[in-house]
């Protein structure tokens, strides 16, 4: 019984995760701050540099301000556990676009979608451990544009292993 309650306190919450993910990323102060954010990583994505810049978002929705530790391949960021619902960084052209163990540990320790946004894609890093491309990303006017639209994202299947 402990462990059919447990699985189900489980799913309640990556189910809530998957809605406030969604929701996180579809408003438009997050789409301007990802804006924001792909123009101070330029100089990454052309190869100037190999800086990784980030914010997060707050679990009421508002974007906080983009920061960077300046170094290598490498970015500090201060979080507020649970008070903080997504976080959003680049990868510099010399890193691959898709979210790195790293990022995937970050995502499943504090429990909220780890978004990297490089140059051509951003991909998300989700709190069971699955990562999946949630659009194409160009530059367009002075703005990031998503060119796939941004659906309900779907995760592939997950299969739990119970704890004793």
């Amino acid at each position: 019984m402990k462990s059919l309650l447990r699985l189900s306190c489980s799913l309640a919450l990556l189910a809530t995760s998957a809605f406030a993910q969604d929701e996180v990323l579809n408003t438009p102060a997050t789409q301007f701050q990802m804006s924001k954010l792909y123009r101070r990583a330029l100089p990454s994505y052309v190869g100037f540099d190999d800086v990784e810049h980030s914010f997060t978002v707050k679990a009421g929705g508002s974007p906080n301000e983009i920061h960077s530790s300046h170094q290598f391949k490498h970015n500090s960021l201060a979080m507020a556990v649970g008070q903080d619902a997504a976080i959003f960084h680049t990868h510099p052209a010399s890193v691959l676009p898709t979210p790195s163990p790293d990022d995937v540990n970050i995502a499943v320790r504090f429990g909220i979608p780890n978004y990297v946004l490089s140059r051509y894609a951003l991909w998300v890093a989700f709190p069971d451990g699955t990562t999946r491309k949630v659009a194409d990303v160009q530059w367009k006017h002075g703005k990031a544009v998503l060119s796939t639209p941004v659906p309900k994202l779907r995760r592939q299947a997950v299969h739990l292993i119970p704890r004793h």
